[in-house]
């Protein structure tokens, strides 16, 4: 009985090692998947609210329409991203890797079970605008208030608890941070103080704002009449290139909070990591020329479209590095 239970032992060891490499590009893959997504779930409304407000404005009905289609993509992106984060989730275990687990237990109480209810609030808040907005009737300025506060307090939620806990959680589980479990919520609070948190809580802002910004874009060049293409179209490129303008000494800080060993892999000390590290960003500067191109000058829906392969390419390098250079956590 013994020798059969070591021998399934070291079958389901080797499997791991087999399956590892195969684990970490396909965790990359959905990892990429997963932040464009969530990038879109947690900006997307706030630019729904912008389009709801200029359509207003200007007595624009289609820049409306073009507001509610952001604001339901918005909501799918949301659901979409948390299937990605679970299935994420899964490929951890595969690989695994307990360390990431015993961290998130650390937290489960104070932060992931209060996070569940978050991201129901937010679905249900975002839900409740967008019908609001295309089924309902917001004649009286208390009704168009109230609704865009939801929007509103949909998209600020995401802000703020995503990129927090699972930043948070990762260097718990790489050892980074020293907690006593478990983490209340003052403890957790006095760790958003931290350098790598506070940056790539602002790069996962801003990637948003870009992502948000250049798929409105997109969205405005397709849909809208030619009147009125131009100025709406040119603001959300604006907004996407002065988002990824932003990246570039919020990148820079992001990097040197790291670690010693992340660092050394990003510069040289793995080849592959760096060369990904290196493309990702001469692909950021590429996607500036882009927006710039299209913000001021050349409104065309294949630059659009050459700019959005860029952006994915972008985010699916960066994230490359990211995972390599801590090791897979």
């Amino acid at each position: 009985m013994f020798a059969k239970s070591d021998y399934n032992q070291r079958t389901i060891h080797l499997l791991s090692i087999a399956w590892s490499p195969l684990l970490i590009w396909l965790r990359i893959l959905l990892l990429s998947l997963h932040l464009f997504l969530m990038n879109l779930a947690a900006v997307g409304p706030l630019l729904a609210i912008w389009l709801d407000i200029r359509s207003l404005r200007r007595d624009q009905p289609e820049v409306a329409r073009i507001g509610r289609l952001i604001g339901w993509s918005s909501l799918v992106a949301f659901g979409l991203g948390i299937l990605l984060g679970v299935a994420q989730g899964g490929l951890i275990w595969l690989e695994g890797d307990q360390a990431y687990f015993t961290a998130l237990s650390y937290v489960w109480d104070s932060k992931v079970l209060y996070g569940l209810l978050e991201i129901i609030f937010s679905a249900v808040c975002l839900i409740i605008y967008v019908a609001w907005w295309q089924y309902g009737k917001r004649t009286a300025r208390w009704q168009r208030i109230v609704s865009r506060l939801l929007a509103i307090l949909a998209a600020t939620n995401l802000l703020y608890h995503f990129p927090t806990l699972f930043t948070i959680v990762g260097m718990m589980a790489r050892g980074e941070v020293t907690v006593e479990p478990p983490v209340d919520s003052r403890e957790f609070r006095s760790l958003l103080a931290q350098s790598e948190v506070i940056w790539f809580t602002l790069h996962f802002w801003f990637a948003s704002f870009a992502v948000s910004g250049l798929l409105t874009g997109m969205f405005c060049l397709k849909r809208l009449p030619a009147e009125q293409r131009e100025s709406t179209a040119g603001a959300a490129f604006t907004i996407a290139l002065v988002a990824t303008v932003l990246q570039i000494p919020v990148g820079f800080m992001l990097t040197t909070s790291l670690n010693s060993g992340q660092q050394s892999r990003l510069m040289g000390g793995d080849p592959l990591c760096t060369a990904f590290f290196a493309i990702g960003v001469g692909m950021a500067l590429w996607l500036m020329n882009l927006l710039a191109s299209l913000a001021f000058f050349e409104r065309e829906a294949k630059k659009a479209h050459q700019a959005a392969m860029v952006l994915g390419g972008t985010i699916l390098l960066m994230t490359a590095a990211m995972l390599l250079s801590r090791g897979g956590v």
